[in-house]
């Protein structure tokens, strides 16, 4: 006899009825950790030092912090410096001559200042104001920093004026020093207005490099033209016009007849034509042909521009 087994049937639903789901058991998050909790929230820190400190650019710059009062202006600057925008750094470049200390002092703002209610014009204004500084920028180096770049005034002459000596920058302005000795070699100009001339009389000068080496002062006439003294005391005269010229002419004529090695006083360079040379002994010549006493001062003519 056969044995029968039993099959499992399928249950049919009924007409316009839906399976029922199947319930799932809840997810359980995995908790953060220490790493990631500290991430959210400096996220969190920085985002909001960020809306504060654009807030307060924005408000000074437009005027808005000013206009809504000083009392709630200077809350908002503190509440920055609290969130870490407060000077703690300064980086000066450029500075040789000027003092750290005087960079310090002209700057004149302590740590932990709101770094951007800072005041860079007054600063910037106030570098200026050092006698080696010609000019100065001044940056804000977020987020706590300042950059200051200098550029100090280059010395170019010393200027003689009513028994003192005072040296002078490439812009004609006296630059304070307890030190001149240090720069005993430059140029002596000589006028009332010679410093506001002496930057185009150097460069002049420069384009003779060995017959610059000569020259030792330089006496600005009649506030429109220069003398010039050489170390053998001889004195050139420049015209108002065109000085270079006469000064590449009078280089043409010493390396052609050494004039600087002879017994002249004064070469004149006036005249674009010819040249006046004042010899301090000159030799003259009796009827007899031999040499006779001569009279200090008496002056040569030498014409043309090449002799």
């Amino acid at each position: 006899m056969r044995s029968l087994t039993a099959s499992a049937t399928p249950s049919v639903s009924a007409p316009g009825r839906s399976k029922a789901a199947p319930v799932r058991p809840p997810v359980r998050k995995r908790p953060r950790s220490r790493l990631e909790r500290f991430m959210v929230r400096g996220g969190i820190a920085c985002g909001a030092t960020l809306v504060l400190g654009i807030t307060a650019a924005w408000g000074i710059q437009t005027g808005w912090l000013a206009r809504l009062g000083d009392g709630i202006g200077a809350s908002l600057l503190t509440e920055t410096a609290r969130f870490g925008l407060a000077l703690d750094q300064v980086q000066v470049t450029g500075r040789s001559e000027t003092s750290q200390a005087e960079i310090l002092a002209a700057i004149g703002v302590q740590r932990g200042t709101p770094l951007l209610g800072v005041d860079i014009q007054a600063i910037r204004q106030r570098l200026i104001g050092l006698p080696w500084v010609a000019s100065a920028t001044v940056e804000r180096r977020f987020p706590n920093g300042l950059a200051v770049d200098i550029t100090e005034a280059q010395p170019l002459a010393l200027w003689q004026r009513q028994q003192q000596l005072y040296l002078v920058s490439r812009d004609g302005k006296i630059i304070e020093t307890s030190d001149l000795q240090k720069y005993a070699k430059l140029l002596i100009i000589v006028g009332d207005e010679a410093p506001l001339h002496a930057d185009r009389l150097i460069d002049m000068l420069a384009s003779e490099p060995e017959l610059q080496k000569q020259v030792t002062a330089a006496v600005w006439v009649g506030k429109r033209r220069w003398n010039l003294r050489l170390n053998n005391m001889m004195d050139v005269k420049l015209p108002e016009d065109d000085p270079e010229i006469a000064w590449h002419r009078f280089a043409e004529i010493n390396r052609q007849n050494q004039l600087v090695d002879k017994d002249i006083t004064i070469v004149d360079m006036r005249l674009p034509d010819a040249v006046v040379v004042r010899q301090a002994h000159p030799v003259q010549l009796d009827k007899s042909g031999k040499p006779k006493p001569a009279k200090s001062g008496d002056a040569a003519l030498i014409k043309g521009n090449d002799t």
